[in-house]
C-alpha cells in the first residue's frame, strides 16, 4: 500500500480551519450531494474537518493520471471511510500553488454495509480483496 504523500490530519485541519483554500472537483461535489447529502462545498468541508469520515482508512497513493502538466507530477491520497450505514472513498491532492484539493468523493465500490462488518476497517480490506 505504500505511505500516504501527505499529512491527514494537516488535510483534516485546512478542511475544518481554513475550508476557503481547498478546492473541490465538481463531481466530488456532485457526488457529496446525491450519495451523502452535503449539498454544499462548506458542508462537505465541515463533514471532512468534523470528524465524519469514520474509520479512515489509508489506500493507496498514486500519480493524478489527468494532470494537464505532465512535467509535475502531482500525488494523489485515497482513504476508505464509513459514515452511517455508507462506505466512502475519498481521494486528495495538493494542486500546483500548494492548496488541497478534494478529488474524489463518493461512496465505494463495495456494497457492504456497517451492519455487515460493524466498524472493522480490517475486515474491510479483507472482504475487498477477496
Amino acid at each position: 500500500m505504500g505511505t500516504p504523500a501527505y499529512d491527514l490530519d494537516d488535510f483534516i485541519w485546512y478542511c475544518r480551519d481554513k475550508p476557503k483554500t481547498i478546492a473541490i472537483f465538481y463531481d466530488a461535489q456532485l457526488n457529496a450531494r446525491q450519495q451523502f447529502g452535503l449539498n454544499t462545498s462548506e458542508e462537505l468541508l465541515a463533514f471532512i474537518g468534523n470528524d465524519g469520515l469514520q474509520d479512515l482508512t489509508y489506500w493507496n497513493t498514486e500519480p493524478w493520471r489527468l494532470n494537464p502538466k505532465k512535467d509535475k507530477e502531482i500525488l494523489v491520497d485515497t482513504y476508505k471511510f464509513h459514515s452511517n450505514q455508507k462506505f466512502g472513498y475519498i481521494a486528495f491532492m495538493k494542486g500546483g500553488k500548494g492548496n488541497y484539493v478534494v478529488k474524489s468523493f463518493h461512496l465505494d465500490n463495495v456494497k457492504l454495509t456497517v451492519k455487515n462488518i460493524g466498524s472493522n476497517s480490517e475486515k474491510l480490506l479483507e472482504q475487498e480483496n477477496e
